[in-house]
């Protein structure tokens, strides 16, 4: 009895976690059809039957990293105060950051803003359905009294960046402390915001 083939979107998704895998060890740079195919154990024409070239797979992987940010909000919105869903959105980007040691290493690569702009308009698309889904966070928390009157756009910047300078420090200390430990730390301190 032949080998089962798998399905397409069985197939892609190996592709994204291989994907992140490659940029996790050597950055986005180094992701290629050649090596995705290796560590894939297909032949590289095998990977053309899913993606027409090394960018178009890169779309996939943005597109699909859109999707768990996506995740990342639905269980954030689990909380039942303006704090509690804050708190859950910064421990489970950090540990979605911790599992994948990816998102860092894609936002900031040359690779997503140079040839196909589809890669950076891909970026561009998950960062503000994040973006959005902390400005309705921010919002409904001022209309129900829990934040003080804030700019939610503003808000949300700042709620990203402190994201991005946790991270930061964390892979510039080799990733050794648990990253999502520091998610009480982060809330903690927009304790000012709260009323």
């Amino acid at each position: 009895m032949g080998k089962k083939r798998k399905k397409v979107s069985e197939r892609k998704e190996e592709v994204f976690l291989i994907i992140s895998q490659i940029i996790a060890e050597k950055g986005l740079s180094e992701v290629s059809t050649v090596e995705v195919a290796r560590r894939l154990g297909v032949s590289q024409p095998a990977i053309y039957k899913y993606f027409k070239n090394k960018d178009e797979m890169i779309i996939y992987f943005l597109e699909h990293l859109k999707s768990q940010l996506e995740a990342v909000l639905k269980k954030a919105k689990e909380g039942k105060t303006t704090k509690d869903k804050l708190h859950l959105l910064y421990q489970e980007h950090l540990k979605l950051i911790q599992k994948t040691k990816i998102l860092p290493r894609v936002i900031f690569s040359d690779v997503v803003y140079l040839g196909d702009p589809k890669k950076k308009q891909a970026l561009r698309e998950a960062i503000l359905t994040y973006k959005r889904g902390i400005v309705d966070i921010v919002k409904e928390g001022i209309k129900k009294g829990e934040l003080k009157e804030v700019d939610p756009e503003i808000f949300s910047r700042f709620f990203i960046g402190s994201v991005i300078s946790t991270t930061l420090m964390w892979m510039l200390n080799d990733m050794e402390a648990d990253l999502v430990s520091e998610a009480d730390r982060l809330i903690n301190n927009l304790d000012v915001y709260f009323q």
